[in-house]
């Protein structure tokens, strides 16, 4: 998150289940809205829900064992996450 926050983008592995997904948009939004609420603040935070940006196509196999950042399933593939304003 505190990547996300920064405007970057993240490359993580994923179950590429979309229940994990939307657990992460709502999840990355309400920490988002409760840190800028605990900072005072109005627009100087971002409060974006985070999401996949894409899969690629071209990826080097995950290690035997490699869970999802998320939800601690094992991860199928590797994603490029990011946030949606």
């Amino acid at each position: 998150m505190d990547a996300l926050g920064g405007r970057n983008l993240c490359m993580a592995p994923w179950c590429d289940v979309q229940a994990c997904e939307v657990e992460v948009k709502d999840r990355s939004k309400e920490e988002s809205l409760a840190l800028m609420l605990e900072k005072n603040e109005e627009e100087a935070m971002l409060t974006g829900s985070a999401k996949t940006l894409c899969i690629p196509f071209e990826q080097k196999p995950l290690a035997e064992g490699t869970k999802c950042f998320a939800c601690g399933k094992d991860a199928k593939v590797t994603a490029l996450w990011g946030r949606s304003y």
